[in-house]
């Protein structure tokens, strides 16, 4: 007989009730806090992308369980997050056909400790309801300041852009990629990364993002 583990809310991390949960990962109230609260409605522009979609705001308990995922080994938060951005994409399946899906990288040290990089792990749960193809075309050179510790803007934008280089493989040219990310603060670093893909010959490059600072 196998073990049945309880389930936790992945927002607020409380026991789920036992009857009739099924494959929900959120209680009842944390459901109804999404839908009136938390679904970002504002609207995102990155330099140089042809588009930009954000599925939640990363405040509150959304911004909690984005550091559970990315910090304490949450990776199964990724089909959460991705059933998020699902309908952002679905919504603009005809307005961005996509050719590609593609995510950010993050760097070596963060990998190796990590285990994963959550961004790629989005990008896959997003790319295979498609059936489109879910590839690395960018990498994060070492040693690169930290976004958090630049200035201002212009420092963030020029950090950013010292900090990706594409990959010697990645075949894009011509194609409309969508670059998926965590979260999109200032955008500096989505900028930075359409910026290199449209330099490696992307037609389009889209951004979809789980989640986005309000205001920013």
């Amino acid at each position: 007989m196998g073990i049945v583990f309880p389930k936790r809310c992945v927002l607020c991390g409380e026991m789920m009730p036992a009857a009739g949960v099924g494959k929900a990962m959120l209680c009842p109230t944390c459901a109804a806090e999404v839908r009136q609260q938390y679904r970002c409605t504002e609207p995102i522009r990155i330099p140089g992308a042809a588009d930009a979609a954000a599925a939640l705001y990363y405040t509150g308990k959304v911004r909690n369980a984005m550091q559970r995922f990315k910090f304490q080994h949450k990776q199964h938060y990724a089909d959460w997050f991705a059933a998020q951005m699902l309908p952002l994409l679905a919504d603009r399946l005809d307005a961005w056909q996509p050719d590609l899906i593609t995510y950010m990288p993050i760097g070596f040290l963060r990998l190796h400790e990590r285990g994963y990089n959550q961004a790629e792990l989005l990008g896959k749960a997003v790319a295979e309801p498609f059936g489109l193809p879910c590839i690395a075309t960018l990498r994060k050179r070492a040693f690169t300041p930290k976004q958090s510790a630049q200035k201002d803007a212009t420092a963030r934008q020029k950090n950013a852009e010292r900090a990706l280089q594409p990959l010697e493989n990645a075949e894009v040219r011509g194609k409309s990629v969508v670059l998926v990310d965590d979260i999109i603060t200032t955008g500096a670093t989505a900028a930075a990364a359409v910026k290199l893909l449209r330099e490696i010959g992307a037609a389009k490059v889209y951004v979809l993002a789980a989640a986005h600072t309000p205001g920013k």
